[in-house]
């Protein structure tokens, strides 16, 4: 691990969408902002950016980009993970409602990405139960330490001032740590790989329990695409609706007759 260890950066960083002032995610109090998440095992360090945007925010129509490369600490990430293990950098976009909907009216749900084909790949109802203890961990760690001394699940310290930070692992038991607290499986608790390599895409997914009994595999509703180019560029493609689709397929059979035509004018 190297040792000049960063803690937390903040950076004010020009954000393309719209959204909730940065008011670092909260997940306890419901509808918490969207949280992309990037890390690295052999530097162990964690990069995080509140998009602005609350997990009710998104729906299958959502889409949105923002440019890492322009942010100061993405930059540090990099630069820290070094040139050798950018490759091993693993990346995932995430959001919660962890309140019983006693404040907000909603049910407990999840904001994920993961694999196009291995959503919910089996996950079941008393594993979802766990997830709630894995993001709040991460939130409360993350506003356990920094700047200011700050305490308590609200307004992480890392975010104060801007909406990214750049956090290096202290040790195995470190949930500021995104690797340590979520990794690659919501910390072993879905049976599905949520994160994604620089230069390769995910599908976006809202999670919800079926039903009340435990083994009951969850319910996962298909919202879209995230992708995150090798240049650091973040871009969320909604699902096409039917009428997209429909207008797609005349159009690739329009060109196909026509295709027909030249090819049989010139035989």
């Amino acid at each position: 691990m190297k040792s000049n260890k960063i803690k937390y950066l903040a950076a004010v960083v020009a954000l393309a969408t719209s959204g909730s002032a940065f008011a670092a995610y909260t997940g306890t109090t419901g509808n918490s902002s969207v949280l992309f998440n990037a890390y690295e095992s052999v530097s162990g360090y964690t990069f995080a950016w509140d998009t602005g945007l609350r997990k009710d925010d998104i729906t299958a129509s959502s889409s949105f980009s923002h440019n890492l490369a322009a942010d100061a600490n993405w930059n540090s990430f990099l630069s820290a993970v070094g040139a050798s293990h950018v490759a091993d950098i693993k990346w995932n976009l995430i959001a919660a409602d962890t309140n019983s909907g006693s404040l907000d009216g909603d049910p407990i749900s999840f904001l994920t990405t993961g694999a196009a084909d291995g959503v919910p790949n089996g996950t079941r109802n008393a594993q979802l139960n766990s997830w709630v203890g894995n993001v709040n961990s991460y939130i409360t760690a993350a506003s356990s330490v920094g700047a200011n001394g700050g305490q308590g699940a609200i307004d992480a310290p890392g975010f104060v001032g801007g909406n990214t930070y750049l956090h290096l692992k202290d040790g195995s038991a470190d949930f500021a740590s995104y690797e340590v607290a979520h990794g690659s499986n919501w910390n072993t608790k879905a049976n599905f790989d949520t994160t994604a390599g620089l230069g390769e895409s995910l599908s976006f997914y809202e999670i919800t329990k079926n039903g009340t009994s435990n083994t009951a595999i969850v319910n996962a509703a298909l919202l879209g695409t995230v992708t995150l180019s090798s240049a650091g560029e973040l871009s969320v493609s909604p699902v096409p609706e039917a009428e997209t689709w429909a207008m797609l397929l005349a159009g690739l059979a329009l060109v196909g007759t026509i295709a027909r035509r030249r090819s049989n004018s010139l035989s």
